[in-house]
């Protein structure tokens, strides 16, 4: 007995007829008739009774047509399953994330995963980039978004966008007006950093070789930092993802004349695979990074940009 056959019989208790059953199955009427006797064979019973044109079940045809019918539910029971693996996939979702991508892109991302599954328990963890490869690397998350590329043999790292570091002051600083920020602007300013010795505080500050600036606050995140200067802290350099996420009208983006790089990555393991679910969340999450960058795509040294916020040059004090 096979699958052939049974399917064959299925078709012909559901029509009661031979050339039509064929047609459900795509063959021809001799393949049909084949089949049954065939399946008559191995069972040692018969299975259909002619009478005239008609086709009359035998009893033990019935008896045996209630166990096929649970099977066949059975698996259009898998086949939904796999469907419902292929849409959503399976249990919970835990994701890894820096700061930066935690505080200012997930929240949209989430928003977007939502629209794509609804039901599905996401577990949002930050940390820095060594930690967040070590999550991934240890199956602790199942995908990481991070902004450095660690040197762990097991991950793999997709660059998932690239911005350039734009300076940030207040709308009523002084600088506010210009439209391409220079080093030597940021003389005797009070300037808020990443914290010393970070990957991302080095690219700063390497632009800044005989450095003027008045260093007066060091702070980890990037979110934090707008948040200071749109209060008149101070001025700073920071990733313009954070910044037009933000969307502070306190705020003023202007273009930096120096390339400071903010690369972004979506962190996954060769020893575990990935997911539907991950990756459904790092496209969702290359979506925002998309919306950030704008119409224009990545921005670069040199060209101006403000963030959207209400136009507030008329209570800007001078």
């Amino acid at each position: 007995m096979n699958f052939k056959q049974v399917e064959a019989f299925r078709a012909v208790m559901m029509t009661r007829s031979m050339t039509t059953a064929a047609g459900l199955l795509h063959t021809s009427q001799p393949n049909v008739s084949r089949w049954i006797a065939l399946l008559e064979k191995t069972l040692g019973f018969v299975l259909f009774q002619r009478v005239g044109t008609r086709l009359i079940p035998t009893p033990e045809a019935e008896a045996f047509y209630s166990d096929v019918e649970r099977a066949f539910i059975g698996l259009e029971s898998l086949n939904d399953s796999a469907s419902s693996i292929r849409r959503r996939g399976t249990g919970m979702l835990r994701v890894g994330a820096v700061g930066s991508i935690t505080q200012c892109v997930m929240p949209d991302a989430m928003r977007l995963f939502r629209q794509k599954c609804s039901d599905i328990p996401v577990v949002v963890n930050t940390g820095g980039s060594d930690v967040v490869a070590k999550w991934v690397a240890t199956g602790y998350c199942d995908i990481g978004f991070s902004s450095i590329h660690t040197d762990v043999p097991t991950l793999n790292y997709e660059r998932i966008n690239m911005a350039y570091g734009v300076g940030i002051v207040a709308s009523t600083h002084r600088l506010s007006r210009k439209k391409l920020l220079k080093p030597a602007d940021f003389k005797d300013e009070a300037f808020i950093s990443l914290p010393a010795g970070s990957f991302n505080r080095a690219a700063i500050d390497r632009h800044f070789p005989d450095d003027a600036r008045i260093l007066s606050i060091e702070t980890p995140y990037a979110t934090t930092i707008c948040t200071m200067v749109a209060k008149g802290l101070g001025v700073s350099i920071v990733n313009p993802i954070v910044s037009r996420a933000l969307r502070d009208s306190g705020l003023r983006e202007i273009a930096f004349s120096e390339q400071v790089q903010f690369p972004s990555y979506a962190v996954t393991s060769h020893q575990f695979p990935v997911n539907v679910l991950a990756r459904r969340m790092a496209e969702c999450v290359r979506e925002v990074f998309s919306e950030l960058n704008g119409p224009g795509g990545i921005r670069r040294p040199g060209i101006s940009r403000r963030p959207p916020r209400p136009n507030t040059r008329s209570s800007a004090g001078r």
